[in-house]
């Protein structure tokens, strides 16, 4: 089955553990208004992976393989029916253009009538993607990707054969669709490397699934303005009262104390005392990513 983009049109509605060092110089804890979330079927081909297929939806081998109830280091079988179930908070007050989250390894997209959601791969520990404001200074298609310097360095060191320049094709690594940012260096590319969606991977690049960045670059022209924000905890207050909860862990290790930046959020808001702070930190601790219910529930007389 050909997997096709997920469109979320806006409703308004209503491994780590963090540990408590340094002031932040910016809120870590940033309100949700709804849900980027669904269910689908897929049957799988040739190549197909359980990281492939769930990457791309913001889920895991781990998650699809319990909800399928199935051996997540058996290889699948082709013709073989997966079912994907994902789930995640978008982001309040989102602004028209785009907005990446990069702890949820999400990319937002707003427009007039719409918000579209994507999963990425973004950049390693090591070379993380950076956090601040952009506009897209270009669009190529059929990009040639000019090795870095510093990527070459790497390739002597780990003594592979040293390669400067890569002509659009099927081995390029930048895939078909380019949105070069005004951050110098860096872009949103699809990959050759589908399984890389949903991790952090690459040299600090913003890969999308091809499909989803052939969407994008038709839905974007140059000069649209986006940030790259640094939010791993998402809290939504919702119409019906409940409260829901994402974390995600400091992949870039910013030193967040996860309590207290949840503490200032929820005090905002005036809900701490509908919080079950018991679920609240134990999901901070795991840190999973997905969308936790951790509205305190009153005791039966």
């Amino acid at each position: 089955m050909q997997l096709s983009p997920v469109v979320l049109t806006l409703m308004i509605v209503g491994s780590s553990a963090y540990a408590a060092t340094t002031t932040p110089v910016e809120p870590f804890a940033h309100l949700a208004q709804g849900l980027w979330q669904g269910e689908i079927t897929a049957t799988v081909k040739k190549g197909d992976t359980l990281s492939a297929l769930g990457g791309r939806y913001g889920t895991t081998p781990k998650e699809i393989a319990t909800f399928n109830a199935i051996d997540p280091t058996k290889k699948l079988r082709i013709g073989q029916t997966i079912k994907i179930k994902y789930a995640h908070l978008i982001p309040s007050d989102l602004p028209e253009g785009i907005t990446i989250n990069l702890p949820q390894r999400l990319l937002f997209h707003k427009s007039a009538t719409k918000i579209s959601s994507y999963a990425l791969g973004l950049g390693r520990p090591s070379w993380p993607t950076p956090i601040g404001k952009w506009t897209i200074a270009n669009k190529q298609e059929g990009k040639a990707w000019i090795v870095p310097k510093s990527i070459q360095a790497e390739m002597a060191r780990e003594g592979k054969a040293v390669i400067s320049r890569v002509p659009p094709g099927a081995d390029n690594p930048l895939g078909k669709y380019w949105l070069g940012l005004s951050m110098s260096g860096y872009g949103i590319h699809g990959t050759i490397a589908p399984s890389s969606i949903y991790h952090f991977q690459s040299h600090g690049c913003i890969r999308l699934h091809n499909d989803d960045i052939a969407e994008l670059f038709a839905s974007v022209e140059k000069g649209v303005t986006g940030s790259n924000n640094y939010w791993p905890i998402l809290l939504e207050i919702q119409p019906n009262g409940h409260i829901l909860l994402e974390v995600h862990p400091d992949i870039y290790r910013r030193h967040i104390d996860g309590r207290k930046e949840l503490q200032q959020l929820a005090d905002a808001q005036k809900i701490s005392t509908r919080i079950d702070w018991k679920v609240a930190e134990s999901t901070l601790k795991a840190a999973l990513g997905t969308p936790v219910d951790i509205t305190l529930v009153a005791a039966k007389p």
